[in-house]
């Protein structure tokens, strides 16, 4: 049962962090892969 609860806390940490990134991409956040127009890139 400890398992379960475990897992389901897991699950949703990450649709939360995937929910995130999603909604970074569809407001113009997060890297393009151009890095002329990114001051994030290394």
């Amino acid at each position: 049962m400890q398992t379960a609860i475990v897992v389901a806390v897991l699950a949703v940490i990450v649709a939360l962090a995937i929910r995130s990134l999603i909604k970074q991409k569809k407001s113009g956040g997060g890297c393009s892969g151009d890095c002329g127009h990114c001051s994030g890139c290394h």
